[in-house]
């Protein structure tokens, strides 16, 4: 699990340097955006990197508090990126309408309160054995799923139009890109019940957990490469649009 933890973290920051040139230039900055804020997720995921930068913090686990934060920032941005590009407007609707603020915030108070509730049962140590320590507590499970729940609320919304796009006969790489992202929806929707299981099954679940990171990434990375090819401007939320309609 430690190479995953890092392979994650490699693939997230070649997606971002490959991004650079466009969002120097002024192009599509908000997949920019999402993957330097996924890069931070991975470097705060990595367990070693993870203990360097809590100690700093003061060591109470408030590192794990904002990776969760920092992952539904991510998660809101691809969203949004994703529903626009396919031209998805009731996934859009979901997302950045009345609905998707209150889940939002829902998870977000959700996440702080358990956070609360559990984070004395921790020692100093880094995040996994951090969990595992927690994972004795009854309580320590419902931290883990809290942080699960806007993740798969978001890919259960993006899976619908993502088939769609998969299914349909719109370029080749389009098609890798939306499959990409809809392996990695599906893992983030897997995610959330997974994270109740046993204590046994910790090192399944954060599989899962890189898998839907590593399926979102990966899937970006495509389709921007797929507007590169096939728009000069580089836009692929255009080339989508062109294509879907």
């Amino acid at each position: 699990m430690a190479t995953l933890e890092w392979a994650t973290l490699v693939v997230c920051c070649a997606a971002l340097l490959l991004r650079v040139p466009d969002a120097v230039m002024g192009r599509n900055r908000t997949v920019f955006g999402i993957l330097v804020l996924a890069t931070l997720c991975s470097l705060l995921a990595v367990s070693e990197l993870y203990v360097v930068i809590d100690g700093a913090l003061g060591g109470r686990h408030v590192t794990s508090l904002i990776l969760r934060y920092l992952v539904f920032a991510t998660v809101l941005l691809v969203g949004l990126r994703i529903t626009r590009g396919l031209a998805a407007a009731r996934g859009y609707g979901l997302i950045a309408g009345a609905t998707g603020r209150w889940v939002l915030a829902l998870c977000c108070l959700t996440v702080l309160v358990t956070f609360l509730l559990i984070v004395s049962t921790w020692g100093p140590a880094g995040p996994q054995v951090a969990s595992d320590i927690g994972r004795n507590a009854s309580r320590a499970p419902y931290y883990t799923a809290a942080g699960r729940t806007y993740p798969a609320f978001v890919s259960l919304v993006l899976a619908p139009p993502l088939l769609a796009t998969v299914r349909s006969r719109q370029p080749r790489l389009v098609r890798a890109g939306a499959l990409l992202v809809l392996l990695g929806a599906l893992f983030a929707i897997l995610s959330l019940p997974a994270s109740l299981a046993p204590a046994a099954w910790a090192e399944g679940l954060r599989f899962v957990n890189y898998a839907a990171v590593l399926g979102y990434v990966a899937g970006l990375a495509v389709l921007w490469f797929s507007g590169l090819i096939s728009n000069p401007s580089g836009n692929t939320k255009t080339t989508l649009r062109r294509n879907h309609g």
